[in-house]
């Protein structure tokens, strides 16, 4: 199971040989010499879910405007388990600010 900035991608294939069924079970050494008779370079492929977090932090990391305390705020309110939200609220908010489209 991979783990990426403490987040489960568990659809991540960290398989650097390409083979199905290998991974821990195959011997490391017998991968590389694997990956050099084919004369591959390692690869790493990233799940949905994973393509979709990468671009979310991306996304944050270029933003000029992100409140972090409010954004603590709302960490600590999921932590503790008294967030709670307007599915409808939110969705109105998308479409005004041409999100949604």
């Amino acid at each position: 199971m991979a783990r990426i900035d403490g987040l489960n991608l568990s659809g991540a294939s960290l398989n650097p040989a390409g083979a199905a069924g290998a991974g821990s079970a195959q011997d490391p050494a017998a991968a590389e010499a694997a990956l050099k008779a084919r004369g591959r370079q390692d690869a790493v492929s990233l799940s949905n879910r994973g393509r979709l977090v990468a671009e979310a932090a991306h996304a944050v990391a270029m933003s000029r405007d992100v409140r972090t305390e409010k954004v603590a705020a709302i960490k600590a309110a999921l932590a503790n388990g008294s967030y709670s939200s307007n599915a409808r609220e939110i969705a109105e908010r998308l479409f005004a600010n041409g999100i949604g489209n």
